[in-house]
């Protein structure tokens, strides 16, 4: 059974004890990751997207030792006269990860990453469609009366408050607000899945002030960089089919650069580019997707404010990209995609004891910030997040921490290997990439 806790028992030091918190936002519409133009408008607006955010942390000894936030999209399309959709595209975002050095014993924080990263393309997207919040709500002219909106004057929008008051229509509009809808996904072929990570050296991440922590290890650029690599090629050989497409862009860089990267992985078909498609004629903005809180996306967004977003293709975009301020810090950042249908159709139904699930936006961020609002310059942060993370579960949602006990035992040469546990951390800063030589 591909449950989060057998998964994670395999990547965990043998007899050690750890708990995890799998945090998961309610699935919302959202509009198309990349924009669309001409006839393409039209197919887009018969499909839909839907994002699920992903918080995973581990804790060992009562202390939060390593984070990383997943954001996973589904791109439903071809609906069928029941509504009922035959296509689904997916997508794995890796947003943010990081360790801050407070465990007590030595971990791999790769055989984590990967672990978790197996998990969620072991999970049947139709587990997320159950309840899904719409991008727009359809209300009718009663429904309307009730309803504070952006646009709502002040005047009228003081009467509706008073009406509500003490009200059944306070409880309906309430349910109005709240309500969510049903997808369902019948699959007339594989599921195609992409994975995208921007990666980036920096002292924290998730963690604030770990880098004070003598105990945290860090790696340059360019070792990160083949940390991430090691994992994602080790992804593609276990649970992507032979057929998919392996892309590693490092802007700044020619393609011989690239491929001395690439150079003792395993999957044969690892290329210098991208996965975003398009020519580099064609104009960036049809191609790049829109993530959160990415580097690539911020230049987007300033192009259209500078009135540039239509005059700027692909070769332009990278080009203009790597002299960004965010990129002259004189470290190797990159990006790493994959493609492929996966060569294990995912079925699995997460369970309520794996799993936490919020009901908006807030109360995800919420829960989020009792583990990434601390201090972690001294255990105490560690320590403190766990506190409040349990406590809160414990009187919100009557549940717990996920606890695995772990199998893994490490050999060289019939001698358990020192296991460090890097920063592993994203979307930061830089200023210029060197060439290696």
């Amino acid at each position: 059974m591909a449950s989060l806790k057998n998964i994670l028992k395999e990547c965990l030091p043998k007899d050690e004890q750890f708990q995890i918190l799998n945090l998961q936002n309610v699935p919302m519409e959202t509009k198309p990751l990349v924009t669309t133009v001409g006839k393409d408008t039209v197919s887009n607006q018969k499909s839909k997207t839907v994002k699920i955010p992903h918080f995973f942390a581990l804790a060992h000894n009562e202390k939060f030792v390593f984070g990383i936030e997943i954001h996973v999209y589904l791109v439903l399309s071809d609906a069928d006269s029941t509504g009922s959709y035959g296509r689904v595209e997916r997508l794995l975002f890796v947003s943010k990860a990081d360790t801050n050095g407070y465990c007590d014993i030595k971990f791999s924080a790769k055989q984590v990453t990967k672990g978790l990263i197996h998990y969620l393309l072991s999970i049947d997207p139709n587990s997320y469609l159950h309840r899904v919040i719409p991008l727009e709500r359809k209300l009718n002219r009663a429904d309307r009366k009730t309803m504070l909106t952006q646009s709502t004057p002040l005047k009228d929008s003081l009467e509706i408050l008073s009406r509500r008051v003490g009200t059944a229509t306070e409880e309906r509009t309430l349910a109005i607000q709240r309500k969510k809808y049903f997808l369902s996904f019948s699959p007339t072929g594989p599921v195609t899945t992409k994975l995208c990570l921007f990666t980036r050296p920096a002292d924290q991440y998730l963690f604030a002030d770990s880098a004070k922590n003598p105990r945290k290890h860090t790696l340059s650029g360019a070792g990160l960089l083949r940390w991430w690599l090691s994992i994602i090629d080790e992804v593609l050989c276990e649970d992507f089919g032979a057929d998919s497409e392996a892309r590693l862009r490092i802007p700044g860089e020619d393609n011989m650069t690239v491929r001395r990267f690439l150079r003792g992985t395993r999957f044969e078909k690892w290329q210098p580019g991208d996965i975003f498609g398009g020519q580099g004629k064609s104009l960036a903005v049809f191609s790049i997707p829109l993530f959160s809180d990415d580097p690539k996306s911020r230049f987007l967004h300033e192009l259209v404010e500078e009135n540039r977003v239509l005059k700027t293709n692909l070769n332009n975009f990278w080009m203009e990209l790597q002299e960004r301020q965010e990129f002259k810090l004189s470290e190797t950042v990159s990006v790493i995609g994959i493609s492929g249908n996966t060569s294990a159709v995912p079925f699995v139904q997460p369970s309520s004891m794996e799993v936490v699930r919020t009901d908006s936006k807030k109360y995800y961020k919420y829960v989020k910030n009792y583990i990434t609002g601390e201090e972690y310059n001294i255990s105490e942060g560690a320590e403190e997040s766990y506190r409040n993370i349990v406590q809160y579960l414990s009187l919100k949602y009557n549940t717990g921490l996920l606890r695995i006990t772990g199998v893994m035992i490490w050999r060289t040469n019939g001698t358990k290997p020192m296991v460090t546990t890097p920063t592993v951390t994203m979307l930061q800063p830089r200023k210029k990439a060197k060439t290696m030589k």
